[in-house]
């Protein structure tokens, strides 16, 4: 039975393969798109369907019944059959070699045809990418250089704005945005970056314009010269240390204690060599007393105070250093320190005694009067305190405005030590001169502290001022002289 069905099998192959071998393939025409150049499949299928109608057979089978089948065609007894599989997975069909190789080049031109296409969508999306970031580039470019150059901006209009001290770019670009002064934080930031304009900024108010360009804004807001938040101080002479630290903080220039802190420090030295002849600093309250000298000064709003010091400084240099005059003995123009330098003085010492004028006269004239007096009263020192009418005990000035100092008076005073309170500037208790200048001279009293009048006194004492007259000075001789003026100014 298997013997029969094998014989009839092959006969069947047999016929098949004369028959299909017998009829010589028409050439067939495969149409392809205009578009892709693909391959007409269905064409494919009609040819491959009239074969079968020529030979008289079909194969409808699944892939698992035409496995033995196509099998043993492979490995029987024909070397130009071939299995090609079509689009659909489920069906296989017999071609010769030639028919294979025109389908698998119209699969490759099918696959390349895709290639191209994907390439074409690929190159369009691409350019279309690079188009719209080009455009958003420039934009940017256009509108930062148009903020760069102040084009666009309002003209003729001025705002205030208020840096505030240690601001970093980022809060100075917003306060810039916030008042108009520019229309791009992020172009500001980058041309403050490549200038190298990150910082450097001064803090305070300024009224600027809304219509400056990048560079002009930078340079105006980097400079102090353009603030508005200036505080106008007058410091009078006679003025301490202490109340100079009171009246800057009042205006908010600086804290009292940083400043007094900066008036105790050596920092200053090496920029004003006339604090370098200062021999006694530690014995001092205050190193810098009698070196900020008095005038009316110009400051900013929470200035640094090493910059307000300086201003003090500077001011005492060219006043007494740098700046000449006439003057009694000398045929040119001279400074205070030429004059100083004639009388046998140092500086230190014409400020010491400078401040105790300033402090104890009534008037210019009465500064002469009580510089001579206090000339007569050191120069007694060298004999032991004696003066020429044979009194002791002169060496001891005794003014009451050292009694205690640094406070300017008893009620000054903390009240845990008042009443035990001694200065070390007491020139009751210590003397000549005391260890420094009780307050900052003026310049006036410096001038008489380097020019007194000629006279023998050593004593003095006020009537005070009232609302009716001016205050009244006595001068003396001797002590007993000095009693009775002190009846006539009604001081016993």
């Amino acid at each position: 039975m298997n013997d029969e069905l094998e014989q009839k099998r092959q006969e069947k192959i047999a016929n098949f393969k004369l028959d299909y071998q017998d009829d010589e393939p028409e050439e067939t025409e495969i149409s392809s798109s205009s578009d892709t150049d693909e391959i007409n499949t269905s064409t494919i299928g009609d040819m491959i369907s009239q074969k079968r109608k020529a030979s008289g057979v079909e194969f409808i089978m699944d892939i698992d019944h035409k496995a033995d089948t196509f099998d043993d065609i492979s490995s029987g007894k024909s070397d130009d059959i071939d299995a090609y599989k079509t689009d659909d997975p489920d069906d296989k069909v017999v071609l010769d070699k030639k028919s294979l190789r025109i389908a698998q080049k119209a699969d490759r031109r099918r696959r390349k045809a895709k290639e191209r296409k994907n390439r074409v969508i690929f190159r369009v999306v691409w350019l279309t990418m690079v188009i719209f970031v080009s455009i958003m580039i420039g934009q940017f470019l256009m509108i930062g250089v148009n903020d760069v150059l102040a084009v666009g901006r309002e003209d003729n209009k001025s705002v205030s704005i208020t840096i505030p001290k240690n601001a970093t770019l980022d809060e100075i670009s917003d306060i810039l945005f916030d008042n108009h002064v520019i229309n791009n934080k992020g172009f500001f930031k980058i041309y403050a970056f490549f200038t190298r304009a990150t910082s450097g900024f001064t803090n305070g108010t300024f009224d600027i314009a809304t219509n400056k360009d990048y560079q002009a804004i930078i340079n105006y807001m980097q400079s102090d010269m353009n603030r508005t938040d200036i505080v106008t101080l007058q410091f009078t002479e006679g003025m301490s240390v202490r109340d100079y630290a009171k009246l800057l903080e009042n205006g908010k220039v600086c804290s009292s204690e940083d400043f007094l802190d900066k008036c105790n420090s050596n920092e200053f030295d090496e920029d004003y060599t006339f604090l370098k002849d200062i021999h006694n600093a530690n014995n001092r309250y205050y190193k810098l007393e009698g070196y900020l000298f008095p005038d009316t000064y110009d400051f900013y709003v929470g200035e640094d105070t090493e910059s307000v010091v300086r201003k003090f400084l500077t001011n005492y240099r060219r006043r007494l250093y740098l700046t000449k005059s006439r003057a009694d003995g000398f045929e040119k123009k001279v400074t205070i320190e030429e004059r100083a330098k004639k009388l046998g003085m140092s500086m230190e010492e014409v400020i010491n005694l400078a401040s105790l004028i300033q402090a104890e006269a009534a008037n210019k004239e009465d500064m002469y009067v009580i510089s001579s007096i206090l000339h007569n009263r050191l120069d007694t020192i060298k004999n032991d305190g004696r003066s020429k009418f044979d009194e002791t005990g002169l060496a001891y000035l005794q003014l009451d405005s050292t009694v205690y100092y640094p406070y300017s008076s008893e009620q000054d005073v903390p009240a845990s030590m008042r009443k035990t309170y001694v200065s070390r500037y007491s020139t009751y208790k210590y003397q000549g001169l005391p260890n420094g200048p009780i307050c900052n001279p003026g310049l006036e009293a410096i001038i008489a502290a380097v020019t007194p009048d000629d006279t023998e006194y050593y004593y003095f004492c006020h009537k005070s001022a009232t609302e009716d007259s001016p205050a009244v000075a006595y001068y003396a001789k001797t002590n007993n002289e000095h009693l009775k003026n002190q009846v006539k100014a009604g001081l016993i």
